[in-house]
């Protein structure tokens, strides 16, 4: 095909797609000006009662409102911020045009729709873990990355299939095969008609070369950076099988996808749970109707597996196999939170310690230097349990260390973590936690807390007191404030902070351990090192819990932190705090 012919091709199929619908078109426009007149903005949305009661819906959502509803679309408007809208507005609009449907080509619109909301998704996170990317610039470039593939399948079907059917003969990508076939590849189709839809010339110029070798200097570097960014994304969710983006390419190994992308197993995760959440509640707000396929699919799999072997009961060791895999990578998540060493501190001896229970709850605790270098000591207890309480927990312990390093105030610091977690979660999530930064002459401390467990304070001389929670939990409702309160330590003052699963304990006849279990055993042991304390403690509650007498209570000090052996139903977890100066 030479130069001309495909020049004429493929404008012929831009021609042939055509221009956004004109609302989404006309949002786009306006949005993309350096001088967007609101008042324009609204007049034209207002005028499409299905996208003014979209972008509404959005603006209230969890994830974005803090519970602060707004009723009219203007307000709406300013809340989401001119990127999100251009964005949801190009998504509506994309999706009149392809609509996840199976006509007429050979591409399943359904799976591509769902490989493109979850890389836009992927491509979001990934961009805010790095912080070299706008995230609203690259979810849209992973909504957008593929509209060529889509154009082509649909409009050109014959010539796409020939190309598809090259690649995978040859074993070449299909951007080599469209250039042998086609002398133009999908990646120059999508830029050409990012360009007639007036989008700025780093998405046109990302859309284009995301799938192409090419040398530095050909590319800007904005562009550069969310191709990168693209590309990662496209490969986790191959990886994953989540959808189709229809371009043939076989996926790589997800241990391979980890190693390129270079990123935690924690934060993998929660980008993997933020994916599975947003899919969702996009797909349901823009109004693509996408089928609950991937349990499905895995359920009638497995009934065939038991038709075909004859193996009553696999159904049930298969659900069985999933759930103990899903807990044990809670479980994994969760212990990789928790401090691998107790670090020095000037003026104060600190233990610390988790007993994990055989279904993963979200206990955690850590050690923290906050703005201007002063030590915190952090215990938490988020909601729920398994691998949701363990993702939350990351999420909590990420928020904490990154904001410490700007706040020094318990107070301060435990508000800016609340707004983060409400809303990045769910209002049913949330977080009880203990928060306690050490004066560096060892003499004493200042502490926040949000709704948790009250710390013993156990002084020298036998005086006990409560330290009670003064704030709510973290995470269920914006803009909390956290009183500060400051207690001062003598030599050898203890304060033993906890999580519930300690108090809450039950014996065979529902009887509770309660906060005067733990003061006894403190007591009984307050001479003793921190770490002694904490096993006997847990090991009177293991003993609680349990029919044994006390005579095992020596076996219970040596093996407490197994589990397998001695369960109480609930993680079990103390930070112990001794003042020495």
């Amino acid at each position: 095909m030479n130069t001309t012919t495909q020049k004429t091709f493929v404008s012929d199929l831009v021609e042939e797609m055509g221009s956004l619908p004109s609302v989404a078109a006309q949002i786009v426009s306006l949005t993309s000006a350096p001088d967007c007149d609101l008042g324009q903005l609204t007049r034209v949305i207002i005028s499409d009662n299905v996208m003014s009661m979209r972008f509404l819906a959005l603006a209230n959502s969890a994830a974005i409102s803090r519970g602060v509803e707004v009723r009219n679309l203007r307000a709406a408007l300013v809340r989401l911020g001119l990127r999100r809208v251009r964005n949801v507005a190009l998504c509506m609009g994309m999706h009149d045009m392809v609509p996840a449907s199976n006509d007429p080509g050979r591409l399943d619109m359904a799976e591509f729709w769902k490989f493109n909301l979850a890389t836009a998704s992927c491509a979001q996170g990934l961009a805010w873990l790095r912080g070299t990317a706008s995230d609203d610039d690259a979810w849209l470039v992973g909504i957008l990355h593929s509209i060529g593939i889509a154009s082509l399948d649909q409009k050109a079907t014959p010539a796409f299939q020939t190309a598809l059917d090259t690649a995978q003969t040859r074993g070449i990508t299909l951007v080599e095969a469209e250039m042998l076939k086609l002398d133009f590849h999908h990646g120059e189709l999508a830029g050409r008609l990012l360009n007639h839809w007036n989008l700025p010339d780093v998405f046109c110029d990302t859309v284009e070369y995301a799938g192409e070798k090419f040398e530095p200097h050909e590319v800007p570097q904005e562009a550069t950076t969310l191709i990168a960014i693209l590309n990662d994304a496209i490969a986790l969710v191959r990886a994953i099988g989540f959808g189709t983006n229809g371009d043939g390419t076989p996926p790589l190994s997800m241990d391979a996808v980890i190693e390129q992308l270079e990123i935690e197993e924690p934060a993998l995760m929660a980008l993997a749970a933020k994916v599975d959440r947003e899919v969702s509640a996009m797909a349901t707000l823009v109004g693509i109707d996408l089928p609950e396929i991937l349990f499905l699919e895995m359920l009638q799999e497995s009934k065939k597996q038991v038709l075909q072997l004859g193996m009553e009961g696999l159904s049930d060791s298969l659900v069985r196999e999933n759930l103990e895999e899903e807990m044990s990578m809670a479980r994994e998540i969760q212990q990789r939170l928790l401090p691998a060493e107790t670090p020095e501190i000037s003026g104060f001896d600190v233990w610390g310690a988790n007993h994990p229970s055989l279904h993963c709850s979200g206990d955690y605790f850590d050690y923290l230097k906050v703005k201007g270098g002063a030590t915190a000591i952090v215990i938490a207890d988020v909601s729920g349990k398994g691998m949701p309480a363990s993702l939350l927990a990351s999420n909590l312990q990420a928020s904490l260390r990154a904001l410490a390093m700007v706040f020094n105030d318990p107070g301060q610091l435990l508000g800016a973590v609340n707004n983060a977690l409400h809303e990045s979660t769910d209002p049913e999530k949330f977080a009880t936690l203990f928060l306690a930064v050490l004066n560096p002459d060892g003499r004493g401390l200042s502490y926040a807390s949000a709704g948790h467990n009250p710390p013993l304070l156990l002084r020298a001389n036998d005086q006990s007191e409560w330290l009670k929670p003064a704030g709510t939990p973290l995470g269920m409702f914006p803009d909390m404030v956290y009183p500060v309160m400051d207690v001062v330590l003598g030599a050898n003052d203890l304060i033993v902070s906890y999580t519930d699963g300690i108090t809450e304990a039950v014996d065979r006849h529902d009887v509770e351990f309660e906060e005067k279990g733990l003061e006894r055993v403190v007591r009984e042991n307050k001479n003793e090192p921190g770490n002694i304390i904490i096993k006997q403690v847990i090991a009177e509650v293991l003993i609680h819990v349990s029919s044994n007498s006390t005579n095992g209570l020596d076996s219970l000090v040596e093996n407490w932190n197994e589990p397998e052996e001695q369960n109480a139903g609930d993680d079990l977890t103390m930070v112990v705090l001794r003042s020495c100066q």
